[in-house]
């Protein structure tokens, strides 16, 4: 089993994504030009090395006509391919260029008025991604991933999905983040795909509906769900819809990084610079399976040590009782009532009681803490006279729950670990829902996670 493991301590962007994941291929400059070959329109990727703080990785761009969103620089328009030496020139004249730069703006965008005035329908970018070059598979992540992108915008701005209108040069960029994750990690075919919990950043953004907080609301809203948090250390915007979406979309299970043997590590850097290393971290082990039993790839005498850490000793109050004298449904709404208290577990056997007549034993397992509480609930939903308690000794396994997110859909799991590996139980009715969502069968859904 091959996983991964996205550290978003900085946040999250597509082209940090890109850049991450593009590290972790044998051949980065081999795949963007695989990129490149794609097919989508006026979009060029470029890939560059990038150090932080004595990091090295790698940095990924998106030029539509030459032009990256979010920067001043204007590529020059007799050649669009040459927007990187027109960078350069403006670094090396300084502000001796600053006149001249506002009037080649100025004629950039009376030549290319899309760059401002145009703007895509959701259609439209179903219509581009279909038309590219691309394995269904990838088409069809890729459309799902931009559909949560749009039902993000037409949430917060109350509008129909179809009437959301995105500016043309951010939904080429946006599409060109989409496809390159989506295409790297159909290569990569990751089995579990874990995220940390998100750092948003903090502070205002400027937009055309005015001055916002931090994240922005279509962030937000795909953020929703989702372990999140700021820190106040960082300011400015972490997070963006695109980059959030694609974890929303890809990420198997979120929360802090697992016990891991690394195989490899990748950084991907985003544009600005903050006070720490602004990059999305990689890591990537795999584990070799065994039938049910689970072992890493490499061997590490300090393995078992690990593994035996996830076991603890605890000690539990057993409580127990029998009835004769209530019917079924009651015996159920008297174990419904204790399965929404703090008990580790209620269930029942049946017994057979004096004079031959059947009867149920209910029993139930809790906390020293709980048990005076579960005694009274025990006496007050059963005809029972007197309980009967002992304390018990177990030994149980590191369990935590949580919920993934699987092609847009939310499923609650139980995980716990233990020598063997990771065992994971998913909550029956999310899989139904989900199923029946995404127009699968539950057996297709389940192999799938």
């Amino acid at each position: 089993m091959k996983r991964l493991f996205l550290d978003c301590q900085m946040g999250v962007a597509g082209d940090m994504l890109t850049a991450t994941l593009l590290g972790l291929t044998d051949d980065p400059f081999r795949w963007v030009e695989r990129l490149n070959a794609v097919g989508i329109p006026k979009v060029t990727y470029r890939l560059e090395p990038k150090e932080e703080c004595s990091l090295q990785g790698y940095h990924c761009t998106v030029a539509v006509d030459g032009y990256i969103e979010g920067e001043d620089v204007i590529p020059d328009y007799h050649d669009h391919h040459n927007y990187n030496q027109h960078n350069h020139d403006q670094q090396a004249y300084g502000h001796e260029r600053h006149d001249s730069q506002k009037q080649h703006k100025q004629d950039y965008h009376h030549l290319h008025p899309h760059h401002s005035h145009s703007h895509h329908t959701l259609l439209d970018v179903q219509q581009i991604i279909n038309g590219l070059s691309l394995p269904d598979e990838v088409k069809r992540d890729a459309l799902a991933v931009y559909r949560l992108i749009a039902d993000a915008e037409a949430a917060v701005h109350q509008r129909d999905v179809n009437m959301i209108h995105f500016h043309e040069v951010g939904a080429y960029d946006a599409i060109a983040d989409v496809v390159a994750v989506c295409y790297v990690l159909h290569h990569l075919a990751f089995n579990r795909i874990m995220v940390s919990p998100i750092h948003m950043g903090y502070g205002t953004v400027h937009c055309a509906h005015g001055t916002l907080n931090v994240p922005a609301p279509a962030t937000m809203k795909l953020l929703q769900g989702l372990p999140c948090y700021t820190d106040y250390q960082v300011e400015g915007e972490l997070c963006t819809p695109t980059g959030v979406a694609l974890l929303r979309y890809f990420g198997t299970d979120f929360g802090p990084m697992p016990v891991m043997h690394v195989d490899s590590v990748s950084y991907g850097f985003g544009t600005k610079t903050y006070n720490r290393p602004n990059c999305v971290r990689a890591f990537v082990d795999t584990i070799i399976l065994k039938g049910d039993r689970a072992e890493h790839s490499l061997e590490n005498p300090e393995q078992e040590n690990v593994r035996d850490a996830v076991y603890k000793s605890d000690e539990i109050i057993e409580i127990q009782c029998n009835i004769d004298d209530m019917t079924a449904e009651e015996i159920g709404y008297a174990v419904e009532k204790l399965i929404t208290s703090p008990a580790l577990d209620v269930f029942t056997t049946s017994v057979m009681m004096k004079k031959q007549r059947p009867g149920t034993m209910i029993t139930v397992l809790c906390h020293e803490e709980h048990r005076a509480e579960i005694e009274q609930l025990l006496l007050k939903h059963t005809t029972t006279l007197g309980l009967r308690f002992q304390k018990k000794e177990r030994h149980i396994l590191h369990r935590e729950s949580g919920s993934i997110t699987h092609k847009g859909q939310a499923i609650r799991y139980k995980k716990a670990y233990g020598a063997d590996g990771t065992s994971i139980k998913y909550e029956h009715d999310d899989l139904v829902t989900a199923s029946e969502a995404l127009g699968m069968s539950l057996l297709e859904l389940k192999r799938q996670l």
